[in-house]
């Protein structure tokens, strides 16, 4: 796959395993862009609007926990990144998605589970550490308490997120939404993913199950 990935860690050795896990994922023709810190990144995101995805450490200079992850997202949208950190507490975890993360991947996983994380975050979808993911399957509600809880969820979303999620429940791939609603297939992937994290499902599969029913009512 050819893309351009972005990896910000301070530490050298892991932004090594980092392009061995990229690699892995994405085939040897993927550029990288590798920077130390927060402010790096950030001015690399400017320079080079080919970039694709983002791989950072949450703790790295600059970052100033959860601030620099917003100024990232303020910067760049629609860009989807992942967090790679040593920190797994699920509290940690559930903040860092709440600022807009499309992945979360804990340093101790394997090269395996990075590189399918990093394919299923450049697919649109979320990535969470198994022990999170499974707190929430995605099925569909069944008492006026989770009624309301999903009735809330549905109206965070912004009426462009809330038509592609109508096209999500209906089968379309993001091509087809792409060119239905005459926008890129990158800025489907960007609205599927934030409608992953409102819903709090990790993938369309999960989403389908569980506003499936309520939408076609």
């Amino acid at each position: 796959m050819d893309a351009t990935v972005l990896i910000a860690d301070d530490h050298p050795l892991f932004r090594e395993a980092m392009r061995l896990v990229v690699a892995s994922a994405l085939g040897d023709d993927c550029e990288i862009v590798e920077c130390e810190g927060l402010e790096a990144a950030l001015a690399a995101v400017r320079a080079n609007p080919a970039i694709e995805l983002a791989m950072l450490d949450l703790n790295m200079p600059g970052m100033d926990g959860l601030t620099g992850l917003a100024r990232l997202r303020q910067q760049a949208p629609t860009l989807p990144f992942i967090v790679v950190s040593a920190d797994e507490r699920i509290h940690t975890v559930e903040s860092v998605m709440s600022v807009g993360a499309s992945g979360f991947i804990p340093k101790s996983f394997s090269r395996e589970l990075m590189s399918e994380a990093v394919n299923a975050v450049l697919d649109g979808e979320i990535f969470l550490p198994p022990l999170l993911a499974d707190r929430d399957t995605g099925a569909p509600a069944s008492n006026p308490e989770q009624m309301q809880d999903l009735a809330g969820r549905l109206a965070q979303l912004t009426k462009q997120e809330r038509t592609v999620l109508d096209y999500i429940v209906n089968g379309k791939s993001n091509k087809v939404v792409a060119i239905e609603l005459n926008i890129a297939e990158s800025t489907v992937k960007a609205h599927v993913s934030a409608i992953l994290r409102k819903l709090k499902v990790s993938s369309r599969t999960q989403a389908v199950i569980k506003v499936g029913p309520l939408l076609r009512v």
